[in-house]
């Protein structure tokens, strides 16, 4: 076998492989023998068929069997040999040559970058830390009031902050469309829950009355069939309803399941839960901050296949349903430079889990479950899930390993702690 290496443009190398076509004539002769030994044709007794009729049949087979597994040997040896770590499978050409007993190919491949960690400890990152105020518990138990509040029927003109019940149906040019019409919906005026439009122009209705709004679907309307389109809403309005607070006293403390009805026991248990997930909110904002500094923090080549899988990876995350038609072209003007800043932070990711030999804990584990399962209540499915599934263990385990190199990196940067109320903190998502 004769082999060269020839660099190309960015991380692209280009492997010329050259063997002797002898090498492939005993791979052949096994795979005609191990076939002739199975065949059943017609005229013959199944394993007793010719061999020169098994070679009249199904030597051009065998041939292209033997070609490619030799291929893949002496492509597997060079990149062995040449201690090369390509990104993905090589596009593979067969070349002419004028000699008959040698078989050359081709094998284009991009590699993985050679990365040497450096200036981490130069990378500043802010860490946001969590400060709950006496007036932050108490709009928290505002919120939760709320969202109790109670309804009672009004004989008068609705208003912002009134409940309207009503059944609607709305045409598109006179025509239906799924999902169209409802009955005893109940719209809360106000509320910004419905397109623009519709809660505003039940303003100062009555029950009893019809009233048809002419409004538009917004332009990001998640059904894009809808999407900018003028509708007609037909409704008829069945009840004005008006909200009644809950008064913030032991009864109300006690229903929300407070045994002594103490609100500063109420007020500790949300600022419990506030700390519970600001440790999720913290970890995900410094997540996101240490891949964009870390990546910017380190220049070298990044792999074209990995950041094109990357901007398709990107595409399904912001356009699941496929909803919106983008062009090649255009979606990687949308998204290389975060592709690659994405790419290169996980090379780096990667890079400092192997330097530093991080290895998972079954503490690591069930705390990731712990807190992946936290408020569901489905403690024990949820780990059986990711440990007895090879795909969902595979996928938990590069997390909690990626998760570990953040903190890596965390703990050798510049970091500067900065307060945030829990709103604030929600903010940063």
């Amino acid at each position: 076998m004769a082999s060269k290496v020839k660099n190309l443009k960015g991380l692209e190398k280009e492997l010329t492989i050259s063997f002797n076509s002898k090498e492939i004539e005993p791979t052949i002769d096994s795979k005609l023998t191990k076939l002739s030994k199975t065949l059943d044709l017609k005229g013959f007794r199944k394993g007793k068929v010719p061999m020169n009729v098994v070679k009249s049949k199904y030597y051009d087979q065998c041939f292209n069997e033997s070609l490619s597994e030799h291929i893949e040997k002496n492509y597997i040896k060079v990149v062995l040999d040449e201690k090369l770590n390509p990104v993905a499978a090589p596009e593979i050409s067969m070349q002419e040559t004028k000699d008959k007993n040698t078989y050359t190919f081709k094998a284009l491949i991009e590699v993985i970058p050679e990365i040497e960690l450096k200036n981490i400890d130069k990378i500043i990152l802010e860490k946001p830390i969590l400060k709950v105020k006496k007036e932050d518990l108490e709009k928290s138990v505002d919120k939760i009031a709320e969202q109790y509040k109670e309804w009672s029927l009004v004989d008068r003109k609705s208003k912002t902050g009134d409940r309207v019940k009503a059944d609607f149906e709305g045409t598109i040019n006179g025509e239906a469309f799924e999902n169209n019409k409802a009955n005893d919906f109940l719209i809360e005026i106000g509320s910004k829950q419905l397109i623009p439009g519709f809660e505003d122009g039940l303003e100062g209705v009555k029950a009893g009355e019809e009233k048809t709004l002419n409004i538009t679907f917004p332009e990001d309307y998640q059904d894009k069939k809808l999407a900018s389109q003028p509708v007609d809403f037909i409704i008829k309005i069945k009840e004005v309803q008006e909200s009644h607070i809950s008064e913030i006293n032991e009864e109300f403390v006690k229903k929300l399941g407070v045994e002594d009805g103490k609100i500063e026991t109420l007020h500790s248990k949300i600022e419990e839960g506030m700390k519970k997930d600001a440790e999720t909110l913290v970890d995900s904002f410094l997540k996101k901050n240490v891949i964009s500094e870390l990546s910017k923090s380190q220049k070298f080549e990044v792999p074209r296949i990995m950041v094109d899988e990357e901007i398709l990876r990107m595409d399904k995350e912001n356009n699941p349903n496929g909803d919106v038609k983008i062009s090649d072209e255009d979606m990687k003007k949308l998204y290389s430079k975060d592709a690659s800043e994405r790419v290169r932070a996980g090379l780096l990711l990667r890079e400092i889990i192997n330097t530093e030999k991080f290895t998972l804990s079954k503490e690591d584990i069930d705390s990731w479950i712990d807190t992946i399962s936290r408020g569901q209540g489905n403690r024990a499915e949820i780990e059986n899930y990711y440990l007895n599934n090879e795909e969902a263990k595979r996928n938990m385990e590069s997390v909690i390993l990626e998760n570990l190199a953040i903190k890596w990196v965390v703990s050798n940067a510049k970091v500067t702690e900065k307060d945030y109320s829990f709103d604030d903190l929600v903010e940063l998502r």
